[in-house]
């Protein structure tokens, strides 16, 4: 009876220390993806969905052509030309930053680069060097040592688009990103100094955006011998060069220099529908002409002009919460989802009873179960690494943010109607 009457007075047990951490950090990331701040714009989560699904079809589509040959899905304009999802990652990606420093240029005059790029390596460092060191440690534990000292060091400093390829796959488009988000708030840090409104940038803009439209052709042309001239590998490495491919990143800039700017003469001129029709014109004709020059060009006059689109018009195509999870999910599932196709392609779709009888469906039944696996795996990376790390940069960044408030607070209240930018993830392959 004693011993009854000890063991129901016990109190019950606590959950175990692992226990209660893992749920901390699953809740929390959790709740996150489950509630969309107010300021969030459906729209551009939707193309940014858009864009690594693209990005995931090319890359798997291409594994399973090699290893079963083309078919009839394979050969779509869209899924042979995948990597244009790089360059809707790239406008979305000037958008963002873009309407950032504009925002801080207005309303304070300049613009605080150390915490910028802070906010920047918050946000895209732990991720990718976690997804570098599991990459380097499965290279060293299959014996590719040799390889991983000669190509893993110049992911650790982002110039694999410059010097070789790196151990990440797809950190090319990563590299040039972050290229531009020290290289962006630098020149706006110097050019602040003699500039005073926002506006008055949109020259210089697309001065720029011509700029590399012709050192493109240059570089082509020399190359090349003659400007309508045709090299494969030559446009591989104009593709992974950031000086010739910075199109989509310079065009975000300008779109989100006309939002935050509120020019609204500007505002009315720029008609989403007429920017989209004429980007489609463009977009047809100059790749008649020389797509290896000018391809970068319209694909992002046709991506800006959907930004702008979705800025501008109220379309609920994308109103769904499933595109939102894809977005926020979007930079895990850009780095992981390379690894697995492999894998897929050569040991689980062989298993098929239909696989080699209907390659179409085959390739779609992978692709579908490539971007599972790739969310999965992104779901878990964005509990355990991407949100504890956010969630750190508001107590080493918040601090700063609240000490500085109150100097701007009075220019702010001018600006109510401006715009909310949700912190965007890099993205792309």
């Amino acid at each position: 009876m004693e011993s009854y009457i000890r063991a129901n007075s016990e109190p019950p047990k606590r959950p175990k220390r692992r226990r209660l951490i893992t749920l901390a950090l699953f809740s929390g990331s959790i709740a996150e993806l489950m509630h969309p701040p107010a300021s969030q714009i459906p729209f551009l989560d939707g193309l940014r969905s858009i864009a690594v699904l693209l990005v995931i079809s090319g890359h798997f589509s291409y594994w399973f052509a090699e290893a079963h040959g083309q078919n009839r899905y394979s050969r779509l304009p869209f899924v042979a030309n995948g990597w244009i999802g790089v360059d809707l990652f790239f406008v979305l990606s000037g958008f963002f930053i873009g309407s950032q420093l504009w925002k801080e240029l207005k309303d304070r005059g300049s613009i605080e680069v150390g915490r910028f790029v802070m906010r920047r390596g918050f946000r895209i460092w732990p991720l990718y060097y976690f997804t570098y060191f599991c990459v380097l440690t499965f290279a060293l534990t299959l014996g590719y040592g040799a390889a991983a000292k000669e190509y893993g060091w110049s992911d650790l400093i982002f110039i694999t688009n410059f010097h070789n390829r790196g151990l990440v796959m797809g950190s090319w488009s990563l590299c040039i990103e972050e290229q531009f988000y020290i290289v962006a708030p630098l020149a706006l840090y110097f050019l602040a100094r003699h500039i005073r409104s926002i506006r008055q940038y949109r020259p210089l803009l697309w001065g720029l955006f011509l700029s590399v439209v012709i050192l493109r052709a240059i570089v082509w042309t020399h190359a090349t011998g003659h400007f309508f001239g045709s090299n494969p590998q030559l446009f591989a490495k104009i593709s992974y060069n950031s000086l010739t491919h910075c199109d989509g990143l310079i065009i975000g800039l300008i779109i989100s220099n006309l939002w935050v700017a509120r020019d609204k003469p500007a505002l009315k001129a720029a008609t989403p529908w007429v920017l989209t029709a004429v980007a489609v014109v463009l977009m047809i004709g100059l790749h008649h002409v020389q797509k290896e020059v000018f391809d970068f060009t319209v694909l992002a006059l046709l991506f800006g002009s959907l930004v702008w689109l979705g800025l501008q018009s109220k379309i609920g195509l994308f109103n769904s919460r499933l595109f939102y999870w894809i977005s926020r999910l979007s930079f895990g599932m850009y780095l992981n989802h390379e690894y697995m196709c492999p894998w897929v392609v050569g040991s689980l779709l062989p298993k098929l009873p239909f696989a080699t009888r209907l390659p179409v469906f085959t390739n779609l039944i992978g692709i579908a179960l490539i971007t599972l696996f790739s969310a999965g795996i992104a779901l878990a990376t964005f509990c355990l690494v991407e949100h504890p790390f956010l969630q750190m940069r508001k107590a080493v960044l918040g601090r700063h943010q609240d000490n500085s408030a109150s100097d701007s607070e009075s220019l702010r209240s001018q600006d109510r109607a401006g715009v909310n930018v949700i912190e965007p993830a890099s993205t792309r392959p």
